[in-house]
């Protein structure tokens, strides 16, 4: 079926450009100034009064954590990371099993597509339910009609055991992969989770099938302590050791990198992402020592999939540690999720993701913006961080299907979907209390 989106103002790139005419997507991808009457079934969507933008891409996610949402507080409050990762987290991913894995998953991406997400980079934890746990995510994503890059969260915190079960787990994965919407990375917790041998084992595995190795990395001080205990002179220099940084990398976080370490890291095609939301409610910092341009990505953390949302909250925080701050900025890192998706399916930045050019994914968000001012290409930043927000969403596309028209998810129902959840968080939170 071939999709003709007619009547809105299109935008797309960093810095965004303002393009003109409607939108023709067949087989997934945009189409050029070929007729339309070329094409035996066209179906129109009206975008009248609206903005037509690129889809949206959450670079760091927690899918799982779509049901903890309301959860009973830990008994007594954390005080450090490493507190809130043990009372709460680790928790969590532990009550998982695969029906739930799935569930999580679904929910999490029929709520991020109303938010305008078409594209979601996820990060996977759960120990008990490790084997196949990836492809219940991938169910749950496609089912929903979303776009991601999975990988598996390997870590040493259940011994050698668990941890060969999660390199399994991203090795089997990622043999099985690319899929037309859907791709793979090789996952690690984070380094002090991790032996010398065990990160060599992941970036050996990255190697072998050219894909990035995706890590939290110094969201708090205690992956540069743990580094040094270790007889490296910073975290940085512990992953060069392993081989992280020979290849691709997603390096989360990074709250407590030094400017030299970031720097590094650029050099050698590592992306960081930046999750302002997360790091305020872990209070682990603010992100201050930024990479150039282009290699910043903005993420959730799991918190939600309000990645408009998220880019406010990164505005306002750049903002209150820097007068200078732009949103401008912002969009740009934004947009970094564009380009770290394109990446990781193999595709010229030109012909990636962010852009809708003749030949480029057919990846669209329909915005019925009623700002009460002007929008234009040199201004939309500044709208995206003062007015536009997720009710603004009408339509989502994704490979050239609709999978939210009307701002409803159009491949679930959203009102058995919010049954099942419920149910789903109430089991979740009882096995949590069990553990």
């Amino acid at each position: 079926m071939t999709l003709l989106i007619r009547g809105g103002r299109g935008f797309h790139g960093d810095p965004p450009e303002a393009f003109e005419g409607a939108l023709l997507i067949d087989g997934g991808t945009v189409c050029g100034a070929t007729p339309v009457d070329t094409y035996e079934k066209v179906r129109i969507l009206d975008a009248d009064g609206c903005l037509v933008l690129p889809g949206f891409v959450i670079g760091h996610h927690h899918l799982y954590a779509t049901l903890a949402r309301g959860m009973p507080r830990p008994s007594a409050a954390p005080q450090s990371l490493i507190e809130r990762l043990e009372r709460v987290s680790w928790r969590l991913d532990q009550a998982l099993d695969g029906d739930l894995i799935e569930l999580s998953a679904l929910a999490g991406t029929a709520e991020a597509l109303r938010c305008g997400v078409t594209g979601i980079v996820d990060h996977h934890a759960s120990p008990r339910a490790i084997d196949g746990s990836l492809d219940r995510v991938a169910a749950g994503l496609q089912a929903a009609g979303g776009r991601g890059v999975l990988c598996y969260e390997a870590t040493d915190r259940h011994g050698e055991i668990g941890f060969e079960a999660g390199l399994n787990e991203n090795e089997r994965f990622v043999s099985q992969y690319p899929g037309t919407t859907q791709r793979a990375m090789v996952g690690g917790h984070a380094p002090f989770t991790l032996s010398d041998d065990h990160l060599w084992k992941l970036a050996a595995l990255g190697a072998r099938h050219d894909v990035a190795v995706h890590l939290h990395v110094a969201e708090d001080d205690h992956d540069q302590l743990d580094a040094r205990q270790r007889g490296a002179k910073n975290v940085t220099e512990r992953l060069e050791r392993a081989g992280i940084l020979d290849g691709r990398a997603v390096i989360a976080h990074g709250v407590h990198l030094s400017p030299a370490e970031i720097g590094r890291l650029v050099e050698d095609r590592a992306w960081l992402t930046h999750q302002p939301r997360s790091n305020m409610n872990s209070e682990v910092g603010y992100l201050d020592a930024a990479p150039p341009a282009g290699r910043l990505v903005l993420g959730t953390d799991g918190i939600n999939g309000d990645i408009i949302a998220e880019a406010q909250a990164a505005f306002f925080s750049l903002r209150d540690h820097d007068a200078e701050g732009a949103a401008e900025t912002v969009w740009s890192w934004l947009a970094g999720g564009w380009r770290l998706l394109s990446d990781a399916f193999g595709l010229p930045p030109e012909r990636g993701f962010g852009w809708l050019h003749e030949g480029c994914p057919g990846d669209v968000v329909v915005l019925d913006y009623d700002g009460a001012s002007p929008v234009q290409a040199d201004n939309l930043a500044r709208h995206l961080a003062f007015g536009i927000s997720a009710r603004h969403v009408r339509h989502v596309i994704v490979a050239g299907e609709i999978v939210v028209r009307d701002g409803q998810p159009t491949k679930v129902d959203a009102n058995d979907l919010r049954r099942l959840a419920t149910a789903g968080a109430e089991r979740l939170w009882a096995r949590m209390a069990e553990s």
